[in-house]
This record gives structure tokens, C-alpha cells and sequence, in this order.
């Protein structure tokens, strides 16, 4: 299996084999101040092959601060591409995961968000953390 996209969303979710995001593909996020805790969707198109098809997968998803260190729990999941009436000898299946998380933003700097099967690392997408202070009115 491999990824065939992995977005960063304000809020996603995937139904009947469709992803909705809203808010998508942004790499930048600026708080006031650190820590800053924040929810946001991590949208993801699977594409299993023909010959690993009707077979039981697993995935896991994690946060990294710029350290490596995981953000919150790690979160894991089981899937199986089967194979329908009619798909053509040969022919890839594409799954569409919806997954939305939080975390506490301890630190600016890059930080990632890493797809992996067991120990393998199969994508990552990175975006950056950044901290400005508002002005106060009167300063």
C-alpha cells in the first residue's frame, strides 16, 4: 500500500468513499502565545494494490513537535480493501480516511504530521509552528 495524498484540514471527513475537507492544504499555523491547543483534520488516500487486497491492514498516525517527540496518543487503525464485482484484473483500490485530532503546541518550529505500518514511515506531511504576541491596545 502507499499514499497517494495526505492533507492537513481545518476539518475533514470521508463518506461513501469520498473525502470532504474544508479548509485544506495549509502548512503554516500562528498562535498569540505557546502552548496553544488546536484541533485540525488529517485527510489521507490509501491506494492498495490488487495483490494485497482482501487483506487486514493497519496504520498508525502521529503528531511530532520539532524534536520527533509525539504530540498526544497515537492513533491507530485496521482496514481491508476487498475487491468488487467487475474491478479489472490488476486494478488498485483507494481507500479515503478522515481523521480529526488535537494537540498542544508546545513549541514553535516545523512539526509533522507521519503516516506509518508497523515501524515503516510511509508519508509525512510537515507545517510549521509560529508564536507572535498581539500588540495591547494603548502600546
Amino acid at each position: 500500500m502507499q499514499i497517494a495524498f495526505l492533507l492537513l484540514t481545518d476539518y475533514s471527513e470521508s463518506l461513501n468513499g469520498k473525502l470532504y475537507a474544508m479548509g485544506a492544504g495549509w502548512n503554516m499555523l500562528g498562535f498569540p502565545e505557546l502552548p496553544q491547543e488546536w484541533r485540525f483534520g488529517v485527510a489521507m488516500g490509501i491506494d492498495v494494490p490488487w495483490d494485497e487486497t482482501n487483506q487486514r491492514r493497519g496504520i498508525q498516525v502521529v503528531i511530532q513537535d520539532p524534536d520527533g517527540a509525539e504530540l498526544g496518543d497515537e492513533l491507530g487503525m485496521e482496514f481491508e480493501a476487498g475487491r468488487p464485482p467487475g474491478l479489472q484484473p490488476g486494478q488498485e483500490q483507494r481507500i479515503v480516511i478522515a481523521i480529526n485530532v488535537g494537540a498542544t503546541f508546545e513549541s514553535a518550529g516545523p512539526h509533522a504530521v507521519v503516516v506509518r505500518s508497523d515501524a515503516d514511515e510511509l508519508e509525512r506531511s510537515r507545517f510549521y509552528v509560529s508564536s507572535a504576541p498581539q500588540n495591547e491596545p494603548g502600546m
